[in-house]
């Protein structure tokens, strides 16, 4: 089996179903192009978005669970994908938040990735070190066994943080720099710093280093872009 990340454009359409995006639409037209937008997108890649399970984007605590065939509403932010459950999307709605994919091998030689949204607020939650802990439990793999792959998301030179006390905390000291009174962010730096401190391979660590406030490729609110778009992680038989 493979796992495959794939992440929809601007040229797909907005994938949400939020009517802010559609102020002139009621919610029932919000509705039909959502989900004519996300069925589309999954089919290109032979995808049903009845399969379809949508990450957890509410709440505070960060949780895991395992996803299984006969389940499609999950409340927690840490959902885990084994490789024996193919055809099963995953999807992600966002813009700049970047999605964060972990995987490790267990003792049978089988992946199994842990998938979340690596925004400000769950990075604070000790996001990371949920992910490294429950890939443990689950594949008894050494951290250094892991790999990390994080998507799209701003670069430090677009990263203006407008309320310093949403990353007042540890997570985010060293990734902070002020420059001409304004306070940016490199989240990269900031999600590298913390998979050094959890002990994994700097090797074994992928960033997309697409920025999403200055591509025309994705949405950002950034970048005053407004929308979602789409990352689905699935395993599939390779061809």
């Amino acid at each position: 089996m493979k796992l495959n990340i794939f992440t929809s454009t601007i040229k797909d359409g907005i994938m949400s179903n939020n009517k802010k995006y559609f102020p002139n639409l009621s919610k029932e037209e919000v509705k039909i192009i959502y989900n004519l937008n996300v069925k589309r997108f999954l089919e290109k890649y032979n995808l049903r978005i009845e399969d379809m399970i949508k990450l957890n984007d509410k709440g505070n605590k960060v949780t895991s669970r395992v996803v299984t065939d006969n389940n499609k509403i999950y409340k927690d932010k840490i959902l885990l994908l084994k490789e024996n459950t193919t055809n099963i999307p995953i999807i992600v709605e966002t813009d700049d938040d970047p999605v964060i994919v972990a995987t490790a091998k267990n003792e049978k030689n089988e992946t199994i990735a842990a998938i979340s949204k690596a925004s400000i607020e769950n990075l604070s939650n000790n996001l990371i070190h949920e992910m490294t802990e429950i890939l443990m439990k689950e594949t008894d793999a050494a951290t250094f066994e892991m790999t990390f792959y994080i998507g799209p998301c701003p670069s430090k030179e677009n990263y203006l943080i407008q309320d310093k006390s949403k990353v007042n905390t540890k997570f985010f000291e060293k990734a902070l720099e002020e420059k001409n009174k304004k306070l940016y962010l490199d989240l990269r730096y900031a999600i590298f710093n913390e998979l050094y401190l959890e002990i994994v391979d700097p090797n074994n660590i992928y960033f997309d280093s697409t920025d999403t406030v200055s591509s025309p490729k994705y949405f950002s609110e950034i970048g005053n872009k407004p929308g979602k778009h789409l990352t689905c992680i699935v395993f599939k038989e390779e061809n």
